[in-house]
């Protein structure tokens, strides 16, 4: 693994009730690392970094729900997952084609690409990671989400499913290069284990788009004047903007 070179000093300033955690997905073992020493599900092991406050490893043995399948880490997920049965079982979908359809629309790492993944809070984060993953109230998450777009233009994007919110939070963004968030406990599996709490967002940010976002923030003004106007002062405001703009447009045109 590279060492860590970004600067990433600004995330700090969030005073995060639980800190971002840093994601690789490799191939071979790490080293200098330990390895989980029980099992979970991948959403869970974003509530095991904030607890243990150390970088850890899983492999496929560690992982206990269908997060394996979506890492690529199961030897025969495709008939089990393709048939819709799960879902439908449990109630989620009205009939097993829905869940097959969803099946087809996750995101997944071809078998064997990914072998072990490291998992480390930021604070303690010693290589260049694929994605930061962040717990955030709404208010942090607009300025998380601000920051992507403040120097790009980029529109925001969340997407998930009722099941398999891992896919969506982990490889999504990872192979698609997009940032994506979602509310916490969207998805079944989530939810059910009471893995994060309610009301918080997850924003899951690539490694394409980490620099930019960190660089954004140290940049742009977190908190608008316009938050703290109050509508009366925002709108009087609104319309002295609009009215310098016009008269630019008008000396320009002239």
């Amino acid at each position: 693994m590279k060492p860590l070179r970004t600067d990433l000093s600004v995330f700090s300033k969030f005073n995060f009730e639980n800190r971002p955690v840093g994601v690789k997905f490799l191939l071979s073992k790490p080293e200098g690392i330990e390895q989980l020493d029980k099992k979970l599900a991948l959403c869970e092991m974003l509530k095991e970094s904030y607890e243990r406050k150390a970088p850890f490893y899983f492999t496929r043995e560690n992982e206990d729900c269908f997060g394996k399948a979506t890492l690529g880490m199961m030897d025969s997920d495709k008939p089990f997952g393709e048939s819709g049965l799960v879902g439908y079982k449990w109630g989620i979908f009205q009939e097993p084609r829905a869940n097959t359809l969803l099946y087809h629309r996750n995101y997944h790492f071809g078998k064997g690409v990914v072998n072990y993944v490291v998992i480390s809070p930021i604070k303690q984060l010693a290589f260049e990671p694929d994605l930061l993953i962040f717990l955030a109230r709404p208010e942090q998450s607009e300025i998380l989400l601000r920051a992507v777009t403040y120097s790009t233009g980029e529109i925001y994007e969340s997407k998930t499913g009722p099941v398999l919110g891992c896919s969506w939070l982990f490889v999504y963004p990872y192979l698609s290069g997009k940032v994506n968030y979602m509310n916490t406990n969207l998805s079944h599996g989530m939810k059910s284990r009471g893995a994060l709490p309610d009301g918080m967002v997850l924003v899951s940010v690539p490694f394409q788009w980490i620099p930019t976002v960190a660089r954004n923030l140290n940049e742009m003004e977190w908190v608008p004047q316009a938050y703290t106007m109050g509508r009366d002062r925002f709108l009087q405001e609104r319309d002295r903007v609009i009215d310098e703009i016009v008269t630019e447009f008008r000396n320009i045109n002239q």
